[in-house]
């Protein structure tokens, strides 16, 4: 319980400060709002069977970011819980926290701090910040492509292991494309890699927008950690099917 308050704990110091930063924006919204803008979505699916089994999954996903001038910021917060017979068989929760600042129209420095939880994994947490350049090698308004790449540090804990400090590089791709005027596909590739363990997460997803401000999204993730108990599988996949809601300036 103790590992995991040490999570949550940073999972809410970094929502704190986004709220603040957000609570900043508003406030400079109202003398510049040619500049500056925000917005987010928040994602949520649910399933429930009863009869021979009883089996639930839910699932959740908050981003917020805020933009002025050259200046970014995002967070994301998600959450897997599923369960089977009144037993746990998902137990996900994952943080992130990232800044850019444009360089010029096409590179940018970022930093971002990140911190999971996964009670399945092996690991009672992981967490992890880091900094770099990143390069936007497609630019279209029917999406983009970008890179990016930096030096970091991350703190660890195994469930039955000590906790361990180790320097990684982070490497990550996001891309999007507009199928149609309704329709968008997203591809994000994350890994964190390091002397003690190499973590990848691969995210693909198709949302199809309902109307203004809903969607409908469904998505495919992949995580897979090099250095886990021999009692646990390196690879989890996990496949969602959400409901989007838009808000904000966007």
């Amino acid at each position: 319980m103790p590992i995991y308050r040490k999570s949550l704990v940073i999972l809410l110091t970094s929502l704190g400060t986004f709220v603040l930063l957000l609570s900043t924006a508003h406030a400079a919204e109202k003398t510049d709002k040619k500049t500056s803008s925000w917005s987010g979505s928040a994602e949520l699916g649910a399933s429930v069977s009863t009869g021979n089994s009883r089996t639930s999954n839910v699932n959740g996903k908050l981003q917020l970011e805020y933009e002025s001038g050259p200046w970014s910021h995002r967070f994301k917060l998600s959450s897997l819980q599923a369960s089977e017979d009144g037993n746990s068989t998902a137990n996900r929760t994952v943080g992130e926290l990232s800044t850019h600042y444009d360089l010029n129209p096409r590179n940018y420095a970022f930093d971002t701090l990140r911190a999971s939880h996964d009670a399945f994994s092996g690991y009672s947490y992981q967490a992890a910040i880091a900094a770099g350049l990143g390069h936007k090698l497609w630019v279209s308004d029917r999406g983009g492509l970008s890179v990016e790449a930096g030096p970091g540090y991350r703190r660890s804990k195994l469930m039955d292991g000590p906790a361990e400090n180790n320097l990684i590089g982070l490497a990550k791709g996001d891309f999007s494309y507009k199928i149609s005027e309704t329709a968008t596909f997203e591809q994000t590739l994350l890994v964190l890699g390091g002397a003690a363990n190499t973590e990848l997460e691969s995210v693909s997803g198709l949302s199809v927008n309902l109307t203004k401000t809903m969607a409908l999204k469904v998505a495919y993730t992949v995580q897979h950690n090099t250095n886990v108990p021999a009692d646990k599988k390196k690879t989890d996949t996990f496949t969602s099917v959400n409901l989007v809601y838009a808000f904000g300036d966007n």
